[in-house]
């Protein structure tokens, strides 16, 4: 397919697996996405027109909110490259992806929760190429009220989300203010978890690196 649309063009191919992506099949769906993935990955998003990128965030959205299976990193991946090809043209559809991310970090399975705070990860580069500041302020918050977290795995994407999202809105207009955020990592480096300690560390060194005077 890959192949195909090198020929034909990224708007072909997208234009008619798009509607697979709400496939009644949840096997097919992930490979519908790993396709769109390559396709769009290899050759960019500028000939997918207005509609086709409706029906594509639509489409991308049912899928990671469908999937229930272990493909979650293919659902990722595919996101991930669907918004960072459509860039800036994304904008008008972060409310509703953040929504959607929103509702997820609090949904009662682990797995859920932490494909959720992975995509923040994701597009986090995005919000900030859409002037969304706010809008990952506002994502910076609740993902703060989620460091109770009791899932080591979960935990882990939570602190790499806030790192992707202190990366791109800078110290001063991180909310919460670092002097509020700082307190709540501290503990959370005492636990043993891989995962948990790398991002908590990476993100307490970067506080340390450019935020000291935020520091009390």
């Amino acid at each position: 397919t890959v192949e195909i649309a090198n020929k034909v063009g990224v708007a072909d191919i997208v234009g008619r697996t798009v509607e697979d992506l709400k496939d009644e099949s949840e096997p097919y769906r992930p490979l519908v996405m790993e396709t769109i993935e390559k396709v769009v990955a290899n050759l960019g998003a500028s000939d997918i027109d207005a509609r086709l990128e409706e029906l594509l965030i639509d489409g991308i959205l049912y899928a990671f909110q469908e999937q229930t299976s272990d493909d979650a990193n293919v659902m990722l991946n595919g996101f991930g490259a669907v918004v960072n090809a459509l860039s800036q043209r994304v904008k008008p559809y972060l409310p509703q992806i953040c929504g959607t991310i929103k509702w997820r970090l609090n949904n009662k399975s682990a797995k859920v929760r932490q494909q959720a705070a992975d995509l923040i990860s994701r597009i986090a580069v995005v919000m900030k190429q859409c002037q969304e500041e706010q809008l990952m302020g506002h994502l910076g918050v609740v993902l703060y009220e989620y460091l109770g977290e009791e899932y080591p795995e979960v935990l882990g994407s939570i602190l790499g989300a806030l790192k992707a999202i202190v990366n791109v809105i800078g110290m001063t207009k991180m909310t919460p203010p670092i002097k509020d955020l700082l307190p709540r990592l501290t503990p959370i480096l005492k636990n043993r978890h891989e995962k948990v300690q790398e991002n908590c560390i990476d993100l307490v060194g970067r506080i340390a690196d450019r935020g000291a005077e935020f520091v009390p």
